[in-house]
């Protein structure tokens, strides 16, 4: 069975080496663009196992890049994280079709970033799908899924590497089943709107930014839902703080949200919208990160004053 990879780290690189142990027989490579930062890891993993790139400039929906698509007669396309749709055209040419790899149970979290969005939304469970490849994003139908339970201090960097190794334990033995018994049976999905959608978080939009109105329990888990790639920001003292991560006492406190309710040689609590936020790890302005005992011998926060 000939496979053509498409992929983005980490989840690329993952599985790209989970199926090359598992002895698939890959044809060809599909990094992002050159431009991507990415790029280099996905090309340098190629090479090291001896495996052509097949580029495009753009997009994977040129004419010049579908037409050296289809030379290559593909039996199957393998996707693992991937940063542009895929036209028809190209989803037609292998005759397994293209299956992706999505660290989601859809339909639910439908998008580019369910790890953040199910810690935030309190999700008790999430998983790995994989499923055949239409034209819109993670809609087609549904080949396997596995379920993983969240655990209640799960970060978005702990549920990334536990999805990835799921990912790629169900990329390998979808793979053997492709090759034993030809095209896999799909179970269709339901319509989009009735499900949770996992959008790009972006900090351009305010997307990270801690909402002190909102009740402490999610905001802990907000926090965590930050942790690593992004932190959760706030402002104090007009210089922007990141807090990595907090515990949080749920109660009424009767202070305004954001207010610093009561500091000791290690610990600060800050009033939410109910309940306390106590910040552990904590970062201010671009380099100095961390614990909040150094944080307090550093700065000497007072009671009053305002997380913003």
């Amino acid at each position: 069975m000939k496979i053509i990879f498409l992929g983005i780290p980490d989840l690329g690189l993952i599985c790209l080496n989970g199926l090359v142990e598992s002895k698939k027989n890959i044809i060809a490579v599909v990094p992002p663009v050159k431009a991507n930062p990415t790029y280099n890891l996905m090309a340098e993993m190629a090479n090291i196992y001896n495996i052509p790139l097949l580029q495009f400039k753009n997009s994977p929906n040129e004419s010049d890049f579908i037409e050296a698509f289809r030379e290559l007669k593909p039996d199957i396309a393998i996707v693992c994280a991937f940063d542009h749709k895929i036209s028809g055209e190209l989803i037609k040419i292998p005759p397994l079709g293209f299956i992706n790899c999505h660290p989601s149970l859809l339909p639910h979290y439908r998008g580019g970033n369910p790890y953040f969005h199910v810690i935030k939304n309190d999700e008790k469970k999430t998983g790995v799908t994989i499923h055949y490849m239409d034209e819109n994003y993670d809609t087609g139908d549904i080949i396997a899924q596995d379920k993983i339970d969240i655990k209640h201090d799960e970060t978005f960097g702990t549920i990334f590497n536990r999805l990835n190794q799921k990912s790629v334990e169900m990329i390998t033995d979808i793979a053997d089943k492709f090759e034993k018994y030809g095209k896999l049976p799909g179970i269709p999905q339901n319509s989009v709107e009735k499900y949770e959608k996992a959008p790009n978080v972006s900090p351009e939009k305010n997307d990270i930014l801690i909402d002190w109105t909102k009740d402490a329990t999610f905001i802990e888990r907000f926090i965590r839902a930050c942790n690593p790639i992004y932190g959760a920001v706030s402002n104090f003292r007009n210089c922007t703080v990141k807090i990595w991560s907090a515990e949080y006492i749920d109660k009424i406190t009767g202070h305004a949200p954001g207010t610093i309710v009561k500091v000791s040689n290690d610990s600060i609590s800050i009033a939410t919208g109910k309940g306390l936020i106590m910040p552990k790890t904590i970062q201010l302005g671009f380099f100095m990160i961390t614990d909040i005992k150094d944080f307090i011998r550093r700065t000497n926060p007072q009671a009053g004053e305002i997380f913003s």
